[in-house]
């Protein structure tokens, strides 16, 4: 029997009773899903003086809780990371080194 009352049935038709027990199970199931998700990688050229790398999350909206990190090992560390409703800003305690698509950096937003 689960916490909402419900227990299998088969091919049996629910009683009312237990097809409300179904609509509330799934309202609650419902308010704890995120609005958005995104992520991924973003790869940028660093030049040796750049420290700010800005990355579009595409929400539309300012997201709840935002995740990134170094996705090359030569990497400076991170100072700290921001987000609007556009894009996630990562600064970097120190510039990465010039190079070709050397400055890598995983990332995740989401709206809840």
């Amino acid at each position: 029997m689960s916490k909402w009352g419900l227990s299998y049935k088969s091919v049996e038709i629910l009683t009312p009773e237990e097809w409300n027990l179904v609509v509330d199970a799934l309202e609650e199931l419902d308010s704890r899903a995120p609005l958005g998700i995104k992520g991924g990688r973003a790869v940028f050229d660093g030049d040796g003086s750049t420290t700010t790398f800005y990355i579009s999350h595409g929400l539309g909206t300012t997201p709840t809780c935002v995740i990134v990190g170094k996705g090359a090992a030569d990497l400076p560390d991170i100072d700290y990371w921001e987000a609007d409703s556009t894009n996630i800003k990562v600064v970097f305690k120190s510039p990465p080194a010039s190079g070709s698509q050397n400055v890598v950096i995983w990332w995740l937003a989401v709206k809840l």
